[in-house]
C-alpha cells in the first residue's frame, strides 16, 4: 500500500546541506532549507561538522513538521566518507576528505592498496580514499581506533543517527574508497587483510527501511513516530536512480556541482579506465560497475569566472575563441584528469569584462566534460543536471563537442534530492522528470578550438 505521506530527503553535499520535502502524490517540493556545509580545521584533524549540520536539520524537521506529515527519510551525501563508532559514540571526528597526511603514511598506505585493474578506485589526493583516512587514523589514533567498533559510510551514518540502525550500502563503498571491487561485488584485499572489512556494519540496499525514528528525534522534530527511516545513498548516484528506471541504456550522465562527475551506464565495450586521469568505476544502487571521470567542475567554473554567475551568451563564446583565449588545466587542488598540472590562461588579456570571464569557464568545463565522456567511452544520450544544465551556452557547447550523441538538459534543478526520494518506493511519485534537447551550434570554429585546447594540454602534460 503507498504511504501518500510527505518524503525528506537529508541532502549533505560538500558545499551546501539541504532538507528537500517531496509530496508523493504529486513530486512537488513541499519544503526546503538550506545552509552552508563548513568543515573545522581542527584539531585533532580538518574533521565535517557534524554537530552543526545536526543541529541544522533537527531545527529544518522542526519546521517541515509544522507543514506536512512526513512519512519517510532518505539520506544522500557526498562520497568518500566514513564514520568510525565506538559503540554508540563517535570513536573520532569525522574526517573530511580534504584532510591531508604526511608523506610517510601516503607511502606505507600505496604500497598496501589493491592495484587499479581490481579496485577501479585510483590513487587519489588527501582522502579522496576513504581507505586512506581509515588507514591514517589507526597509524596516528592507535588507542581510538583498538576501540573502534563499527565503520558506517557517511550516508548511513546519518541514517543510523535518525533510526539507531548500523548499515552499509555499496554506492559509497564503491565511491573510490580502495576498499571494494566493483566488477566482483566483494570486499579488496586490503579491506580484508587490515579487517576493516569486518568492522563495517551489515549490508542494505540503499532503499530499505533500516526502522522507524528514534522516539526522543520524533518528540523533538514534531514527526510521526512511524516516521520510516531509509538505508541511503551515494549522492552523485542518487541522480542516477530516475534515469536508470526509465532511460533506455546506454546513456551517460554529467552531474554537475562541486564535482562534476560522468557516469557511462550500459555501455557494452569495458573502457580501458586510467587512474592517472581519475578515471574509475562506481558502483550504482543495483551494484553494477558504471565507468566514470571527475573533476571539480564547480569549484575551477568559479575560480574562472571570478564570482560571475551570469550565464554567458554564444557571442561571448565566440569572441574568446576567435581570440584563441584558453583555460589549461588544472586549477582545482584535487582530483581531474589534469591534477597534476598547474592551470593558466592563454591570452588572458581578452578578458576584459565579467562576461568573458564566464564564457572562459563555460568553455573549459564544457571542454574538460568532453575529455571526460571520451575516457569512460560515452555511448547514448548525455544527459546533463545540476548547474550545468542551467548553462544553455554550456550545453549548446557540449552538444557541438560530441555530434554523434545527442545532448540534453534537465529540468529539474533537485535530481539528487528527487532521487533520493524515488528509493522509497513511493509509485505515485512521477518517475521521470523534465528535459530538454539541446541543439548543436553550427560553428566550426568550435571544433578547431576544441583541437587548439588539446594540442596546448599536450604540450602542458610533456613539459
Amino acid at each position: 500500500m503507498t504511504d501518500t505521506r510527505a518524503i525528506a530527503v537529508i541532502d549533505i553535499g560538500k558545499t551546501n546541506a539541504k532538507l528537500v520535502v517531496w509530496d508523493a502524490r504529486t513530486s512537488a517540493i513541499l519544503f526546503e532549507a538550506s545552509r552552508a556545509n563548513h568543515s573545522i580545521d581542527g584539531p585533532p584533524y580538518r574533521h565535517l561538522d557534524v554537530d552543526g549540520l545536526w543541529n541544522f536539520y533537527i531545527a529544518a524537521l522542526q519546521d517541515a513538521a509544522r507543514e506536512t506529515v512526513i512519512g519517510r527519510i532518505v539520506v544522500t551525501t557526498h562520497g568518500a566518507t566514513v564514520a568510525v563508532l565506538a559503540g554508540d559514540e563517535l570513536a573520532l571526528p569525522v574526517v573530511d576528505y580534504e584532510n591531508t597526511y604526511a608523506p610517510k603514511i601516503n607511502l606505507a598506505y600505496d604500497g598496501a592498496r589493491d592495484d587499479f585493474a581490481d579496485s577501479r578506485s585510483p590513487c587519489l589526493p588527501a582522502g579522496l580514499n576513504f581507505g586512506r583516512q581509515i588507514f591514517a587514523l589507526e597509524q596516528t589514533f592507535p588507542e581510538e581506533m583498538a576501540r573502534a567498533t563499527d565503520f558506517l559510510p557517511y550516508p548511513q551514518y546519518w541514517a543510523w543517527r535518525l533510526s539507531g540502525v548500523k548499515a552499509s550500502e555499496v554506492t559509497s563503498l564503491g565511491c573510490h574508497s580502495d576498499l571494494w571491487r566493483p566488477h566482483q561485488a566483494d570486499w579488496s584485499d586490503l579491506a580484508k587483510t587490515c579487517g576493516w572489512a569486518g568492522k563495517f556494519a551489515p549490508m542494505r540496499k540503499a532503499r530499505d527501511v533500516l526502522g522507524e525514528i528514534l522516539p526522543e528525534i520524533a518528540a523533538k522534530t514534531g514527526l510521526p513516530t512511524d516516521c520510516k527511516i531509509h538505508c541511503g545513498i551515494h549522492d552523485s548516484n542518487a541522480s542516477l536512480v530516475p534515469l536508470i528506471a526509465k532511460v533506455e541504456q546506454p546513456f551517460s550522465l554529467v552531474s554537475s556541482g562541486t564535482w562534476t562527475i560522468c557516469f557511462s551506464v550500459g555501455a557494452h565495450a569495458r573502457p580501458d579506465l586510467d587512474e592517472h586521469r581519475d578515471t574509475l568505476c562506481n558502483v550504482d544502487l543495483n551494484g553494477n560497475a558504471v565507468p566514470s571521470a571527475r573533476f571539480m567542475g564547480g569549484r575551477e567554473y568559479a575560480f574562472l569566472a571570478d564570482g560571475h554567475t551570469d550565464n554567458p551568451d554564444f557571442s561571448d563564446i565566440k569572441r574568446l575563441m576567435a581570440s584563441d583565449c584558453l583555460a589549461v588545466p588544472s586549477f582545482a587542488e584535487a582530483g581531474g584528469p589534469f591534477g597534476h598540472l598547474v592551470g593558466h590562461v592563454i591570452n588572458k588579456a581578452e578578458l576584459r569584462t565579467a562576461r568573458d570571464k564566464a564564457a572562459l569557464a563555460t568553455m573549459y568545463c564544457a571542454l574538460m566534460v568532453d575529455y571526460d565522456l571520451e575516457m569512460i567511452g560515452s555511448d547514448g544520450p548525455v544527459i546533463v543536471e545540476g548547474p550545468f544544465a542551467t548553462n544553455t551556452t554550456f550545453c549548446q557547447l557540449l552538444a557541438s563537442l560530441r555530434p554523434g550523441q545527442q545532448v540534453f538538459a534537465s529540468t529539474d534543478s533537485s535530481g539528487t534530492s528527487y532521487g533520493a526520494a524515488l528509493l522509497t518506493g513511493q509509485t505515485q511519485m512521477h518517475q521521470s522528470r523534465g528535459s530538454t534537447r539541446i541543439d548543436p551550434v553550427e560553428d566550426s570554429g568550435i571544433l578547431a578550438y576544441k583541437n587548439l585546447w588539446r594540442n596546448k594540454l599536450t604540450m602542458s602534460t610533456e613539459s
